[in-house]
């Protein structure tokens, strides 16, 4: 039986999500990065839902086709915890924004039944007991911890940010990097980023 994770990041965010088929995911150019452009129309040099999409569908396609994963994955599943965004951007990133990066990344993790075998979330430790209290019952309730699916890896992301401010223009270069780490031995098992630099002209300064 799987363990849902905290889908708190999916609901409520301003961010429109579109979670794309499975056969699409795997379709998608895992070697690639994002490109670095001049947009006439663009009125900030902000992470946006392009930025949302474009990165978790590679990220996602890179986790699912990556060799290493594959053999940890041969005879049982990794379960995985998500642990929060950590924003090292110039960009004020919500609580709630930042989650969903990491959870649009669990849900196409778990868009398709052969991909659910291979990959299993778990809440966090503090999230299961709030949601104990929540529902006034004992943790038992929610299943003993000696049967409790506990979390073998976790899934992080960290964001950084280059500025570039001048009178009349302004860039912004990105790097956003995605990792799995061991929790029991502390390897990052596997680690993969996403890049982008958004730039405009004064006439769109926010």
């Amino acid at each position: 039986m799987f363990s849902l994770c905290d889908a708190r990041g999916l609901n409520g965010c301003r961010m429109r999500i579109l979670v794309l088929p499975v056969m699409v995911m795997f379709l998608l150019e895992v070697a690639g990065c994002g490109q670095s452009a001049l947009n006439p129309n663009m009125q900030n040099t902000f992470l946006d839902s392009h930025d949302l999409v474009v990165m978790t569908d590679k990220m996602a396609a890179a986790i699912a086709s990556d060799p290493v994963i594959a053999q940890i994955t041969l005879h049982r599943p990794m379960t995985i915890v998500l642990t929060a965004l950590k924003n090292k951007t110039d960009q004020i990133i919500p609580r709630n924004e930042g989650d969903i990066f990491l959870h649009r990344l669990r849900a196409l993790l778990t868009a398709h039944q052969s991909l659910r075998r291979r990959f299993i979330f778990v809440l966090n430790m503090a999230t299961y007991q709030r949601l104990a209290a929540q529902q006034q019952t004992r943790s038992l309730q929610l299943g003993p911890n000696a049967s409790r699916l506990q979390p073998g890896y976790a899934l992080q992301a960290t964001f950084y940010s280059d500025n570039k401010v001048a009178p009349e223009y302004r860039s912004a270069y990105y790097l956003c990097t995605f990792f799995l780490t061991d929790i029991h031995t502390g390897q990052i098992v596997w680690e993969g980023s996403y890049e982008t630099k958004k730039a405009v002209h004064s006439g769109f300064l926010d």
